[in-house]
């Protein structure tokens, strides 16, 4: 019996004659190849499927199951995974440009050096997922989770995350410039080097986060919790520190305070 996988727009775009079922038939045409963008897969069970190098580009595959599937270097860009399960997923060097991945579950997943401009992560869950080196740059993540993620040089210039989980998460050298973090929780999470210059920070929860040498220039900590946090030797030029708390929080070598409004509650220590 032949399987088909169809286009969006019902065009087909590959058949097989020896598949059993649509996840036969992906890794068929993956296998030969096959250029399957703009593919119709919604809530397809693909789990535990090879689909290194697959030509996915603008794919609808909200719903689907991808969980603990190979997805190496494979292209997604403008895919829609919207609500997708990609928990324990090899997604390294995934090129995810304009994906669409809101709510997406994404725990434990390796994004290692994967791209991401641009794309939704709405209220995605990332939880303990390795996101060393990829590119972040302009995407959205409000209300997404990261808590105890690798970030480790991740590239996020100017996203979006609102209200973003960072918990125990590492950004260590992460680029953070003009990023809105806007009442995020980053608590325990360590920014050592992290660059956070004219990023927005205002209600932002900092407890025991460790920011040591962090670049703050012209960020807005408004009303930031910083209780307890590691701040030595970070630059604070030009910062706004209206309301925030900077309860036993470590200033050793900080620079740029003086020039910055003193918090209303908390000494600078």
């Amino acid at each position: 019996m032949a399987i088909e996988i169809r286009h969006h727009d019902g065009r087909v775009l590959f058949v097989s004659h020896r598949a059993g079922d649509a996840k036969a038939a992906l890794h068929d045409a993956v296998h030969q190849r096959a250029d399957l963008t703009g593919a119709a897969l919604e809530g397809v069970d693909l789990s535990g499927s090879n689909l290194e190098k697959a030509r996915l580009d603008g794919a609808r595959l909200a719903g689907a199951t991808l969980r603990h599937s190979n997805l190496e270097e494979t292209s997604l860009r403008g895919a829609d995974l919207t609500r997708a399960g990609l928990d324990g997923c090899n997604l390294e060097e995934a090129i995810m440009e304009g994906a669409n991945l809101t709510d997406a579950k994404i725990q434990g997943s390796n994004l290692e050096e994967a791209d991401l401009v641009r794309a939704d992560l709405t209220g995605a869950n990332a939880d303990g997922s390795n996101l060393e080196d990829a590119n972040l740059s302009g995407a959205v993540l409000v209300r997404a989770s990261f808590a105890r993620a690798n970030l480790e040089r991740a590239r996020m210039e100017n996203v979006r995350a609102e209200r973003v989980s960072l918990v125990s998460a590492n950004l260590e050298k992460a680029d953070l410039r003009g990023a809105d973090l806007r009442d995020a929780d980053a608590s325990g999470a360590n920014l050592e080097k992290a660059n956070l210059r004219s990023a927005c920070l205002v209600g932002a929860k900092l407890g025991g986060a460790n920011l040591e040498k962090a670049d703050l220039r012209d960020a807005d900590l408004s009303h930031a919790d910083l209780t307890e946090s590691n701040l030595e030797r970070c630059d604070f030029t030009g910062a706004r520190m209206e309301g925030a708390r900077l309860d036993n929080a470590n200033l050793d070598g900080a620079r740029g305070l003086s020039a910055s409004k003193p918090p209303s509650s908390g000494p600078y220590r």
